[in-house]
């Protein structure tokens, strides 16, 4: 059925998030397979009732990720591996051979991705270009993953409960879809070599799911290659377009969280296609345990110390939500003071992510906040640096002084002080 496959290109939507530059393709798809498609699980008679619904990523019958989630937008999902690509995917492998070529356009990289295409689910799609971080959104290089159903926090929007706000969200992070044991150290280095010579990598594909993450289909290699090399992933997004009604007015959501009238872009037969969209069909349960006899690789401390440069999703949020403040002392207290902002909060995350950074003298930058004029959260934040750094005779003087100056042992920060000593547990 391929061949009858139709793909039409719709418009294009440029990202509106300065600090995450992207862009947006909407197309349609007709006469596909539905072999690529997220389905649900019917619950078992013999498991008793619950509100969480389970699903996988399914690519020809062979689960990818399996996920188990509430359906309420701001609580984390669980996710587990599935059993990765299947090996005789003909369409996968023409496809990626066509992600190598260059292109110039989304529209160049659509013609290319068709192999894929016919293997969606009939509707309406989005093809996005942008960059990632090679983490799961919470500190940890994203390939170090429990094969268990887990938590992620990555996977829901985040809500400021201090600014009755929900953070912009948008797909910034990897969940892999490929079993750890197939990991090649020696193609790392190959396209760590190839970052270091300045030549541009070709984009990794992935497929989103919620909140902030995206399953990666192929390119786990060279993710693993950016995160050694402290870079960004060019990574290429497919995904249902979101939709919201206002008045009764259905609009398409894009991936950075615009929104555009349904009925400006798209023709009576593209909105039928949207109104009747596959959102995931009901089968049965799994009958057998997803397993990797193979012994997992241990992963390098290497590996490790590279996540944690990358922003976790809170602070890729609030990144975006003020793409104009700078990451120094003037702009933190600016957006901690200034009453155009007062979000002290939002200013202590931004410092807990711009100590991380190799350039950054983190005990320096950390020692201009804490002042005790400076508000509570980023002073806080300032003190929780200061005390991951031991054995250094001036943080004990400043550490020293709070606990004789403090009047409330209750104090956040008096606490802080107080257990700077003690051994780790």
């Amino acid at each position: 059925m391929f061949h009858k496959t139709k793909v039409n290109s719709i418009t294009l939507h440029k990202g509106n998030m300065p600090r995450f530059p992207s862009e947006h393709l909407l197309f349609s798809v007709e006469n596909s397979t539905g072999n690529l498609r997220m389905v649900r699980f019917e619950q078992s008679k013999d498991e008793p009732p619950y509100e969480d619904y389970c699903s996988a990523l399914l690519l020809n019958d062979t689960p990818l990720v399996r996920t188990q989630s509430s359906g309420c937008p701001t609580c984390e999902s669980l996710l587990a591996a599935g059993y990765g690509l299947p090996e005789d995917s003909g369409e996968i492998a023409n496809a990626l051979k066509a992600l190598c070529r260059p292109y110039t356009e989304l529209d160049d990289a659509l013609k290319g991705l068709q192999p894929i295409l016919g293997l969606l689910n009939p509707g309406l799609y989005i093809l996005s270009y942008s960059e990632y971080f090679p983490t799961d959104g919470d500190g940890r290089f994203f390939w170090d993953v429990p094969e268990e159903l887990t938590a992620f926090r990555a996977t829901a929007e985040l809500y400021d409960s201090e600014n009755y706000r929900v953070l912009p969200c948008f797909p910034c992070f990897l969940y892999p879809s490929q079993p750890a044991q197939k990991y090649d150290p020696e193609r790392v280095d190959y396209y760590r070599e190839s970052i270091r010579a300045g030549k541009k990598l070709p984009p990794v594909l992935a497929y989103y799911i919620y909140g902030y993450m995206s399953v990666l289909l192929d390119g786990h290699h060279r993710t693993c290659a950016c995160a050694l090399e402290g870079a960004k992933v060019p990574c290429l997004t497919l995904a249902q377009p979101g939709r919201i009604w206002r008045n009764g007015v259905p609009y398409i959501v894009w991936p950075d969280g615009s929104e555009t009238a349904a009925a400006e872009l798209l023709s009576p037969k593209q909105q039928k296609l949207f109104d009747h969209q596959v959102a995931g069909e009901l089968i049965k349960p799994l009958q057998t345990a997803v397993e990797h006899p193979v012994k997992l690789p241990s992963w390098s401390q290497e590996y490790a110390d590279a996540a944690i440069r990358y922003p976790t999703c809170r602070e890729a949020g609030c990144l975006a939500l003020y793409p104009k403040i700078q990451l120094n002392e003037e702009g933190l207290l600016m957006l901690a003071y200034d009453e155009d902002y007062e979000e002290a909060s939002t200013a202590a995350s931004l410092l807990a992510y711009a100590v991380r950074q190799p350039e950054t003298d983190a005990k320096g930058f950390a020692m201009k906040f804490t002042g005790l004029s400076t508000p509570e959260p980023l002073r806080r934040t300032a003190f929780e640096i200061l005390d991951r750094i031991k054995d250094d005779p001036e943080i004990d003087e400043l550490m020293i002084q709070v606990l004789v100056d403090c009047i409330r042992k209750d104090d956040p920060i008096y606490r802080i002080a107080d257990r700077h000593w003690s051994p780790k547990t």
